[in-house]
């Protein structure tokens, strides 16, 4: 199968929020302050004993298995699928050689070196968060047909960071494409006592909505999978 990778870093358009990309779930933190870096939690994962951002000799979690699942009935010949959390790389094991290209991104350095050592057809690692300045330039308009991020909320250092993130997503999203993400993640926040998130990150439906539709987005679920779409795609699509 011939594989054609997205564009990385050249030519591409700036994803950055608008004012029609801003909304409110009660976050109080509007800006952290700090640019997010791949270290940005380095300090949360030494302080805990156990995986906090290194899962890649991990089993796949029970969210991935679920949006693995519903992946695998989706069509996929020619596809190009952005993965938000590399993990231990179990989406491109299973989905690599089925679709046009495969890229991933992650925080964890032992997360992208096992990445590179599969050496899958059409996989693309890359090191950067997701909330920094760089996966916000990365990707041209409209690059993927499925994007994953099991913990969308997760992670998220403050109102501006995080906006800038699903501009980003929703900017890099196909016409027709998908963003899954999943409730368990959507249920868990960074809470171990260092660089703690807002429990205002944790979502419901109600506040996924509520930032789906922010971006022109609208949203659907089947059982505990979520999926956002552009909202001016016909409902039957």
């Amino acid at each position: 199968m011939a594989h054609s990778s997205p564009k990385l870093l050249s030519e591409n358009v700036p994803c950055t929020p608008s004012s029609a990309g801003s909304f409110d779930i009660g976050v109080i933190l509007g800006d952290c302050g700090i640019e997010p870096t791949v270290e940005r939690h380095n300090a949360a994962a030494d302080a805990i004993s156990w995986p906090l951002i290194d899962y890649s000799s991990c089993p796949p979690t029970d969210d991935q298995i679920a949006i693995n699942r519903w992946l695998t009935h989706a069509p996929l010949a020619g596809k190009r699928i952005l993965h938000v959390g590399a993990g231990n790389s179990s989406l491109a094991s299973l989905l690599a050689d089925k679709v046009g290209a495969l890229v991933a991104v992650t925080v964890s350095v032992d997360e992208l070196r096992h990445a590179q050592m599969l050496d899958l057809p059409g996989y693309t690692p890359l090191l950067m968060n997701k909330h920094g300045e760089a996966f916000a330039n990365a990707f041209d308009a409209r690059s993927f047909d499925y994007i994953v991020d099991n913990n969308l909320s997760s992670f998220a250092c403050c109102q501006k960071h995080f906006e800038r993130y699903f501009a980003a997503i929703a900017e890099a999203l196909a016409e027709d494409g998908v963003i899954l993400t999943h409730w368990l993640g959507m249920r868990w926040v960074l809470d171990v006592g260092v660089d703690d998130v807002e429990p205002a990150w944790l979502l419901d439906e109600r506040k996924l909505r509520t930032i789906a539709t922010a971006f022109g987005l609208r949203l659907d679920s089947d059982g505990d999978v979520f999926f956002m779409r552009h909202a001016d795609r016909s409902s039957g699509s």
